[in-house]
C-alpha cells in the first residue's frame, strides 16, 4: 500500500460524509425549505460541514479525530442511524 492512499475504513469515512453532504444539498429539493425553521437549517449546514470534514479525514493535512467536537460525533452517528431530524414549523 502507498503511503498516501486512503485505507478501507478511511474510504467509508469519506463515502459517509460525501452522503452527508448530498442530503443537505438535495433536502430542498426533495421536502422544500420554505416550512424548515432556523434549527434545521444549521442542521442542514452542519451536515455540509462535518460530512466535508469527514471526506478529508486521515489525509495528508486534513483533518483529525482531535478536530471532531462532541457534537459533531452525535451528527454522525445519527445520521448513520437514519436518525436525523431536520426541524419543520
Amino acid at each position: 500500500m502507498n503511503f498516501f492512499e486512503a485505507t478501507k475504513e478511511q474510504k467509508i469515512l469519506a463515502d459517509t460524509g460525501r452522503a452527508m453532504m448530498d442530503y443537505s444539498e438535495n433536502y430542498g429539493k426533495l421536502y422544500g425549505l420554505k416550512a424548515v425553521t432556523d434549527n434545521g437549517m444549521r442542521t442542514l449546514n452542519e451536515l455540509s460541514h462535518v460530512g466535508g470534514m469527514l471526506t478529508r479525514y486521515g489525509v495528508t493535512f486534513g483533518t483529525e479525530l482531535k478536530n471532531f467536537s462532541e457534537a459533531d460525533m452525535q451528527l454522525i452517528g445519527k445520521f448513520m442511524k437514519k436518525e436525523v431530524d431536520i426541524e419543520r414549523k
